[in-house]
């Protein structure tokens, strides 16, 4: 996964989205064998250019939002997690009232946004 990063950014520059989807996918990788001090700044990386390839309320932005969200919930860094799980979700919810269509993660992010939120009330 790091070669094709590699061969990626060289091919389509660093700030280009199939650069940030390589990102998300290492990331998903490390995080999937508990490596997640590697996983954050890969997601964090995939977030930043997603937000400038395809603007801060795109579908795709949601998504690493989400992902970035659940590896925060992993670390007990939930606080962190909420606002990004709420953007997630705002997003989808915009793009649902835009097109008509449900998009495929909206009933994911909403089910674990209503999960965060129950646990940061708890703890406060």
């Amino acid at each position: 996964m790091r070669r094709a990063l590699e061969i990626d950014e060289a091919a389509f520059g660093q700030q280009h989205p199939t650069v940030a989807n390589c990102l998300n996918n290492l990331a998903h990788l490390l995080e999937s064998t508990n490596r997640l001090e590697e996983a954050e700044p890969l997601m964090r990386r995939a977030l930043e250019i997603g937000e400038t390839a395809y603007g801060e309320q795109h579908p795709t932005v949601a998504i690493y939002l989400h992902n970035l969200a659940a590896l925060l919930h992993d670390t007990n860094r939930i606080e962190e997690a909420e606002p990004l799980l709420r953007r997630s979700l705002e997003i989808l919810d915009a793009f649902r009232r835009q097109t008509g269509h449900e998009h495929s993660d909206f009933r994911r992010v909403k089910a674990n946004f209503a999960a965060i939120s129950r646990r940061t009330r708890r703890s406060s």
